[in-house]
């Protein structure tokens, strides 16, 4: 009875033993999660500067934690790891808002130091003046918010109409949705520079992986950036790009 015990104890210490190494394999180091959001970065700094009248306002990144070994084998299966942006026109109307807070603030109190009431109320009055004629540019330029996301390893694709390729070049394609309004359109580019090699002489995108998987666990085969907002403002941007700085994001 002894013995069957300690040989039972035994084997569930080797099964607990052999999954804690199965999930250290697994689990990606803090320098591999960094090399992924390196890159993500990289693909923003691609953008180049956001439209007029638009800057930064929320961005949020999806990190992998862990690389998948492909079964049977000593390789992995390719990593995914995204990131997205919100662009607006909020952030400049609040930094313009609070710089002449600031201004007449600082002028208030010089009046003040003086006794000089008279110049504290013209003040006021003025602040409340241009703070009212501020809000009235804002609400004029009001934008419609740009959403961008970048994906590594996400994979995709589909059909390729003629009429919906805004750019393209060895390595890179550019697709706008036909179906969009000019308040809100859609425009996907597709970065791999083996499968999209020669574009023109594609019918459709199919962003593939090695059937065998890949030796490294940070390797990355493809890219993605999906840009969604008014369709003026986001195929003119899609079009700035620096196509070449993602492809370097890509191990190939």
């Amino acid at each position: 009875m002894v013995r069957l015990t300690r040989t039972l104890l035994l084997a569930v210490l080797s099964l607990v033993l052999s999954q804690a190494q199965a999930q250290d394999e697994k689990s990606l180091t803090r320098d591999e999660v960094a090399l992924f959001k390196k890159k993500l970065v990289a693909m923003f700094d691609a953008l180049g500067k956001a439209p007029a009248g638009y800057s930064m306002e929320r961005e949020s990144f999806n990190l992998p934690t862990d690389a998948y070994p492909k079964e049977g084998t000593s390789q992995y299966r390719p990593t995914d790891a995204s990131a997205s942006r919100e662009y607006g026109s909020e952030k400049s109307a609040e930094n313009a808002s609070k710089e002449l807070e600031k201004e007449y603030k600082k002028k208030l109190m010089e009046a003040q130091a003086k006794g000089d009431y008279q110049e504290m109320a013209r003040l006021s009055q003025e602040m409340q003046q241009k703070s009212g004629q501020l809000a009235l540019k804002t609400e004029e330029g009001r934008k419609e918010p740009i959403h961008v996301d970048v994906g590594l390893n996400i994979g995709g694709g589909g059909t390729i109409d003629p009429d919906a390729v805004l750019v393209e070049q060895s390595g890179v394609i550019a697709l706008k949705d036909l179906s969009a309004t000019p308040e809100r359109g859609i425009v996907r580019i597709y970065f791999d520079p083996v499968t999209l090699k020669n574009t023109k002489q594609l019918s459709k995108v199919t962003l593939n992986y090695p059937e065998g998987g890949v030796a490294k666990r940070t390797a990355v085969l493809n890219a993605t950036m999906t840009f969604n907002g008014p369709s003026t403002e986001i195929e003119a941007w899609a079009k700035r790009v620096d196509f070449k700085k993602v492809l370097s994001q890509i191990d190939h």
